[in-house]
């Protein structure tokens, strides 16, 4: 069949068959003529669809020549606005905004504490000695269980009674502070440091263990106990400064280590930032969360290094060794730069110790949650629930050092769950 013989339709069907996938030999069986005459036909399309295609591409340039090109003020608005889209997105979507995307959760849910009734200030005197006070405040592992049976009777721990501890915290250092008042000192500052596993977070499926059904809730119910702690405080110091750091316990169960890069994506963050929300009608309390696990703060002209210390190895479980290391190693460092650390603050270890080392004093916490069934049937170790509480004065640093060992017989804040 020749190709002058071919006809439209019959073309149109050859065009057909080969759109479906189907061979020059298969069409030509189908519509009765020769391979060549199929190829010559294809071929034939193929240019045409070259040309077509060229043409679209001519067209378009057309078009682009003749559109109005952008003034440079038009182009400065339309890359001003791409840039603003690429942060929102980065605010969204990025782990670098983790932080701001709970300031802006938190801010439009977290109910705000009334303010406490206004400091009034004693009469001053020129005998007066004045300083400031510092309690420190970690490892409270809020909403953890302990139960009695599992340790031997020498503790037991939950939600209540972490309520009732850290209500007893907040009396001793009201009475402390009122005892101290009528003996000729002044505390018109309190810095608390805050230092990390407030809760004990997700990491080792603690929430089997604990009362609240998740991290979350316990993170919550955290926040406002602690809120609650700093208002009733407030209420006796002109000024209340919270310096926030996180430790490992509060990290998100996606790092299976402590990520450096990210110290704040941390349920000890979470806390530290409801609790700034909830007390942002007090006017005299202030929160620093710094972007980093440590943390210096100037306290009557001495600088205190603040870090949870879960970086920290300790030697046949005593974390002496590593301190000793930690304290001469930063200030061998900062020392060259003319501002040496003069007080360091740890926790995570659940000891209460104070040490003088290589020109420096540091503190070890003691916690909130007291002996557990790993430190007492693992290490042998049950110590007393214990915060520390300091006294800084401008000539002569830490002048006096209180380790308050809180009790269940004072009262107890009300534990407010969420849901």
């Amino acid at each position: 069949m020749g190709t002058a013989q071919i006809g439209e339709s019959v073309v149109d069907e050859i065009l057909r068959l080969a759109s479906e996938g189907k061979t020059n030999t298969e069409i030509a069986d189908e519509i009765g003529c020769s391979r060549d005459t199929v190829r010559r036909h294809k071929m034939k399309l193929d240019g045409g669809g070259e040309k077509i295609r060229e043409k679209e591409l001519k067209e378009r340039a057309k078009k682009a020549e003749e559109k109005k090109e952008e003034t440079p003020e038009e182009k400065a608005d339309r890359l001003r606005m791409l840039a603003q889209e690429r942060e929102l997105l980065r605010d969204v979507g990025g782990e670098k905004s983790f932080r701001s995307f709970l300031e802006r959760l938190y801010e439009k849910n977290v109910d705000r504490l009334p303010p406490p009734p206004k400091f009034k200030p004693a009469p001053k005197n020129n005998e007066d000695v004045k300083e400031t006070l510092v309690a420190i405040w970690s490892d409270w592992h809020y909403a953890e269980i302990v139960k009695k049976e599992a340790v031997q009777g020498l503790n037991e721990y939950n939600r209540s009674i972490a309520a009732a501890r850290v209500y007893s915290l907040v009396q001793k250092i009201i009475s402390i502070k009122s005892k101290m008042g009528r003996g000729g000192w002044r505390f018109p500052r309190l810095v608390i440091a805050a230092n990390g596993d407030m809760v004990s977070g997700s990491i080792h499926d603690v929430e089997k263990s604990s009362d609240p059904n998740n991290i979350i809730l316990a993170s919550y119910e955290c926040a406002r106990l602690l809120a609650l702690a700093i208002r009733d405080l407030a209420a006796h110091f002109e000024e209340v400064l919270v310096v926030g750091t996180s430790g490992n316990h509060g990290r998100l169960p996606d790092n299976r280590h402590v990520p450096q890069k990210e110290p704040t994506r941390n349920w000890d963050t979470s806390i530290y930032l409801m609790s700034m929300i909830a007390l942002e009608n007090v006017d005299n309390v202030k929160f620093v969360i710094p972007d980093s696990y440590m943390a210096v703060t100037e306290i009557e002209g001495h600088l205190f290094g603040q870090s949870h210390g879960h970086d920290i190895r300790g030697w046949m479980h005593t974390p002496i060794y590593g301190f000793n290391r930690m304290v001469s190693s930063l200030n061998s460092i900062r020392v060259n730069q003319g501002n040496p650390i003069n007080y360091f603050i740890f926790g995570h270890f659940h000891n209460k110790i104070s040490v003088d080392y290589a020109g420096a004093e540091y503190f070890c916490n003691g916690s909130l949650i007291g002996g557990t069934e790993y430190s007492v049937n693992t290490l042998g170790k049950a110590d007393k629930p214990c915060q520390w509480l300091l006294g800084v004065h401008e000539d002569h640093g830490v002048t006096h050092r209180w380790p308050l060992y809180p009790n269940v017989k004072d009262g107890a804040y009300e534990v407010k769950a969420i849901i």
